[in-house]
């Protein structure tokens, strides 16, 4: 079966969904969520690393970012084989993303603190998905809907609907996590329809 996946990253972890096509009749196959930190302390990597000079900041940072890079890949992979699923395409709803200044800069300003470790945990799913064998698509989040309803000639109102048929035909969790990491996956699924018709 031909899914598309759908990741909503987050400090630490990331939802994930699979959706079937074709993106007209899509449906949800699965959903998990990985966890590549077992604990906050670990996770928060930018935090933990705030009162260490910069080498050691910069090395911990890389030996976490390898450490979790693993734990997805194999969380990916283990996914997508328990459903014994082909994965044609990933998306990935993200926010606005700036530049980030230099390790120092961030190290001593609490919002950046913030913003590198969600660049982090994006930048570490993001290269997990070569495990499934392919990169994620970035998809400006508050865009999903508008998109979708553009790829399929839909109102955003008939993408709610079935959005929402989607989720609860495949029970729960169905929070706010899910439901982006679904609307990504979709969107990931109609643009590698229209990218294989052409």
């Amino acid at each position: 079966m031909y899914v598309a996946l759908g990741l909503k990253v987050r400090t630490g972890r990331a939802a994930v969904v699979a959706v079937a096509g074709p993106a007209k009749t899509s449906r949800i196959v699965g959903k998990t969520r990985i966890d590549v930190a077992v604990s906050f302390e670990e996770g928060a990597v930018f935090h933990a690393c705030q009162e260490l000079p910069s080498d050691k900041a910069r090395e911990r940072i890389e030996s976490s970012r390898r450490i979790f890079t693993k734990r997805a890949e194999e969380g990916l992979a283990a996914f997508v084989a328990e459903l014994s699923l082909k994965v044609r395409a990933v998306g990935m709803g993200v926010k606005a993303i700036k530049p980030l200044p230099p390790l120092e800069s961030i190290l001593k300003s609490h919002p950046l603190v913030h913003a590198a470790e969600i660049d982090l945990y994006r930048s570490v799913f993001g290269d997990a998905c070569s495990a499934v064998g392919t990169r994620p698509a970035m998809y400006p989040v508050d865009a999903l809907t508008k998109r979708i309803a553009a790829a399929l000639a839909w109102t955003t109102a008939r993408v709610a609907v079935h959005l929402a048929a989607m989720g609860k035909a495949s029970g729960r969790p169905w929070a706010a996590e899910q439901k982006e990491a679904a609307l990504a996956a979709w969107l990931a699924l109609a643009a590698s329809e229209t990218a294989r018709d052409r």
